[in-house]
């Protein structure tokens, strides 16, 4: 850029060139503002499931456990097999500030309120156990959804965090100091011409 020629046209060129990466500054700085507000919300959305699932784990355990003394470990043998997986709702990307989105169609997933399969409906604790099941299933995979959206965010950002730096401390600052190279340049030949000018006179009127 400091070997541009010193003219009024290159000048205005860079000083132009100057305002657009202002302005692209100013636009990434404000996406990467969105995205911070955006990540703060899923790390606490991340933290309310995961205190959530961790309280679920340990309410399913204590209900095998009671499930496990009523029918014992070889009881619940002939369980296994019997249950098919709980159906799960489809998943769709949506995308978001640039940033692909996992999500839910209904943001929400069926918890476990469907009936007992045949078989399984011997025991309160039998089926206490299994509708406990049938509730944590869907919300691992809200979580495990969930902090694959919160990498992707945190990537983004990343991302645009780096290219409001570049902007910043790199291009600007290059920009900021070929200008004022030209124009200390074209001051300089201004003064020349202004001094060529005065000697002319002079000898001409000499």
């Amino acid at each position: 850029m400091a070997d541009d020629a010193p003219s009024k046209t290159q000048l205005l060129l860079r000083r132009a060139e100057q305002d657009l990466v202002s302005e692209g500054k100013s636009v990434l700085e404000d996406r990467r503002d969105l995205l911070a507000h955006m990540l703060v919300e899923h790390m606490q959305q991340t933290e309310q499931l995961i205190a959530d699932i961790g309280a679920e784990l340990q309410r399913t355990g204590r209900l095998f456990r009671h499930c496990v003394m009523r029918h014992g470990v070889s009881g619940l043998t002939r369980f296994i097999g019997i249950r098919e997986p709980p159906a799960v709702a489809p998943w769709q990307l949506q995308n978001r500030l640039g940033v692909p989105f996992l999500q839910h169609e209904e943001d929400t997933l069926a918890t476990g309120d469907q009936e007992p399969p045949e078989g399984w409906a011997v025991s309160l604790e039998l089926a206490t156990t299994l509708h406990a099941l049938q509730t944590l299933l869907p919300a691992l995979l809200k979580l495990a959804a969930t902090e694959n959206n919160l990498l992707r965010l945190v990537d983004v950002f990343r991302r645009t965090q780096r290219r409001v730096n570049a902007l910043e401390h790199i291009v600007l600052p290059e920009l900021r100091q070929t200008i004022k190279e030209m124009e200390d340049r074209m001051d300089e030949m201004e003064r020349d011409d202004l001094v060529r000018s005065l000697l002319i006179k002079r000898r001409m009127q000499a």
